[in-house]
């Protein structure tokens, strides 16, 4: 389908609306955790950040929706702002529960800007790469119960909707000022994921009396996992959340591309002795694979 249509408008704006999930936090079966998995979720050492910066985003979605002409995609850009209120409403929630001893981190809101909103579309593109990594591990190596993985396996698939729908937005936009060319859109995405990446830096170095961990949670959260294997999981993971949407719709693929451009890198590299006995390479047809579908 071609950026900037009517037809392109409707797609990525119904699809929006369409799969969203109305539930509430508080309502959702959260399970009780004994005392190994309360240590490892009260270990994660930016919880008062995420909650603060989830809260301030469904503001400025919220905000930056009305000023948007358009009636379906400010519709859509509202139920976002929704979403991202709710995200922050369901960290509140978890702090709560599960007795997270975090302090409240005064995050300004910025302007409902159109730069704003870039900037934060982009940030979300990488934010949410590497929580898909971070996921897939996190799963894989068994850390929490499945009950709680899944509940925060929507909301990794909402935020997959979430980075999809803020791409498309974005070609769409594009398109119809005629600046939709290759180098055009890959400088701007260079810069609005630079600057993100930069404005998330700042702000998690910011975050007072972060929890340590010890050595035995670092070894079960971090352990033997390798670059390569957080990398394969990160684009399994985007592969699965993106499959279950529509295939017409642009996908993000900046995060994507160089993930598989560093794991072909890394696979050309002599693996090193301690690590030879613990990993088990995949050949080099693997990666191009991840290439292909990522683009």
């Amino acid at each position: 389908m071609r950026p900037g249509t009517p037809e392109h408008r409707e797609l990525f704006c119904r699809t929006f609306i369409a799969t969203h999930n109305p539930f509430e936090p508080e309502a959702l079966p959260w399970p009780e955790l004994d005392e190994l998995h309360l240590g490892r979720l009260r270990a994660f050492p930016l919880w008062s950040y995420a909650r603060s910066i989830e809260q301030r985003a469904g503001r400025m979605v919220s905000a930056f929706a009305q000023t948007l002409d358009d009636p379906l995609i400010r519709e859509a850009v509202a139920l976002q702002g929704v979403e991202e209120t709710r995200h922050g409403r369901l960290m509140a929630h978890v702090t709560r529960r599960y007795g997270i001893d975090v302090p409240d981190l005064a995050i300004p809101d910025p302007p409902a800007r159109r730069e704003d909103w870039m900037v934060f579309g982009f940030g979300e593109c990488t934010d949410s790469f590497v929580g898909f990594g971070a996921f897939a591990i996190a799963r894989r190596k068994g850390l929490f119960p499945e009950s709680l993985m899944r509940i925060f396996d929507d909301v990794l698939f909402e935020e997959a909707r979430h980075i999809t729908f803020f791409i498309n937005w974005w070609r769409y936009e594009l398109a119809r000022a005629g600046r939709d060319g290759l180098l055009s859109r890959a400088s701007e995405s260079v810069r609005y994921h630079a600057r993100a990446v930069v404005g998330t830096a700042q702000g998690g170095a910011d975050v007072p009396q972060l929890p340590e961990m010890s050595p035995e949670q670092i070894k079960a959260m971090i352990g033997d996992v390798t670059p390569v294997m957080f990398l394969e999981a990160a684009l399994a993971e985007n592969r699965r959340h993106m499959a279950r949407l529509d295939r017409r719709l642009i996908k993000p693929r900046l995060m994507p591309g160089l993930a598989t451009a560093l794991l072909l890198a890394l696979r050309m590299l002599p693996p090193r002795a301690d690590s030879a006995a613990t990993s088990s390479p995949r050949p080099l047809r693997a990666a191009q694979d991840d290439e292909r579908s990522a683009a």
